[in-house]
C-alpha cells in the first residue's frame, strides 16, 4: 500500500509538472522592419518587439508598442528566411565618433530575416522580423517544427570582386530623381527577364540621399539606385554579368531566362572615399517588402 501511495504521489506531482511546463516560447531579440506610413511617409524603420509562439493556443503573437500581431497558426500561408548583410548601421558609431566608431561602422553585420504572410479576412498580409543572430538557429528550427510545409528558404547569391576598369559602362553619367509620391511596381514580361533591385538605407534619415550605386549588366548601366530606393529593368534572356558599383565593383555571372523574375539587393559597406557596394540575390518576398517602403529612383542618362 505505501508502495503504491508513492506512486500515486509520483504521478500525480509529475501530471502537476507537465500541466504547468510552459507552452510559450518568447524570443525578446526581435526586430521588426516596416514603412512609417505607407501614405504620408514610406520610408523602413526598425522596432524592438517580443515576439511569442504559444503552442497551446496555436497563436503567434508579438509584445510591444509597434504593430501588433495576433494571429493563429493555421492563418500563416508562406514563412520566408532570408539572410542580407551590410555595413553597421544607426547612429551609436557617429556617436561614437573616432577611429572606434570608424571601427564599428566597419563591421559587417548579418541579418537573419523571418517574414510570413497570413490570411488576414480576405486580404493576404506580409510581416517582417529581423532575428537576433545568436539565436537565428534556434529560432529557424522551432518555426519548422510549427510551419513544416510552408517554409520557403531561398539560397543568397554573394557577389564578388570585380576590376571595376573592366566596366564598359563606367564612365556613363547620371541623373537620379527620387519620386517620393509615385510608387511603380514591376510586373513580369514573357519574353523578358525582369530585374529588380533595392538599395536598403542604413536608417531612415539617409532615404533617398547619398551616392549613385550603378547596376550594371554587362556592358550597359540598366538601374541607378540610392539609398532607400528601388529599381527595375527588364533584360533579353541570356548570360549576364551583374555587378554594382560605387568606389567598387561587385557582382557575379547569372543566366536570365525570359519570363522569370530576379530580386537584388546593393548593400553597403564603408569605403575609403564613399561607400563601397556588395550585390546579392535575395528573395522574391524580402525585395517587395524592402521596396514597399523605398522610394522609386527616376533615373536617366545624362
Amino acid at each position: 500500500m505505501r508502495i503504491v501511495s508513492a506512486l500515486a504521489v509520483v504521478c500525480l506531482l509529475a501530471s502537476s509538472i507537465f500541466a504547468d511546463a510552459p507552452t510559450q516560447s518568447v524570443y525578446n531579440k526581435i526586430k521588426i522592419r516596416f514603412p512609417k506610413n505607407e501614405a504620408a511617409d514610406r520610408r523602413m524603420v526598425d522596432k524592438d518587439v517580443d515576439l511569442v509562439f504559444d503552442d497551446a493556443a496555436k497563436r503567434l503573437t508579438t509584445r510591444g508598442e509597434y504593430l501588433p500581431l495576433d494571429i493563429r497558426y493555421d492563418q500563416v500561408e508562406k514563412v520566408v528566411f532570408d539572410v542580407s548583410v551590410h555595413m553597421r548601421g544607426g547612429a551609436m558609431s557617429q556617436v561614437v565618433g573616432g577611429v572606434v566608431g570608424a571601427a564599428m561602422a566597419a563591421q559587417r553585420v548579418h541579418d537573419y530575416w523571418f517574414l510570413i504572410q497570413y490570411k488576414d479576412g480576405d486580404a493576404t498580409k506580409t510581416y517582417l522580423m529581423e532575428v537576433d543572430k545568436d539565436h537565428a538557429e534556434e529560432f529557424i528550427a522551432h518555426a519548422r517544427t510549427i510551419f513544416p510545409d510552408k517554409v520557403q528558404e531561398t539560397p543568397v547569391l554573394i557577389g564578388g570582386d570585380v576590376e571595376k576598369n573592366t566596366l564598359a559602362d563606367l564612365q556613363s553619367k547620371h541623373d537620379v530623381e527620387v519620386d517620393k509620391k509615385t510608387h511603380p511596381l514591376p510586373e513580369p514580361k514573357s519574353d523578358k527577364a525582369l530585374v529588380v533591385v533595392a538599395c536598403p538605407s542604413l536608417a531612415a534619415r539617409y532615404a533617398g540621399k547619398g551616392i549613385q550605386f550603378k547596376l550594371h549588366a554587362n556592358d550597359k548601366v540598366i538601374a541607378v539606385n540610392k539609398w532607400g530606393t528601388y529599381a527595375f529593368a527588364y533584360l533579353e534572356p541570356g548570360n549576364y554579368k551583374l555587378v554594382s558599383q560605387t568606389e567598387n565593383a561587385n557582382g557575379f555571372d547569372v543566366q536570365l531566362e525570359a519570363g522569370k523574375e530576379y530580386y537584388f539587393f546593393q548593400n553597403t559597406f564603408m569605403g575609403a572615399w564613399k561607400a563601397r557596394t556588395g550585390l546579392s540575390q535575395q528573395s522574391k518576398e524580402r525585395v517587395l517588402q524592402e521596396i514597399n517602403g523605398s522610394f522609386y529612383s527616376d533615373w536617366k542618362r545624362k
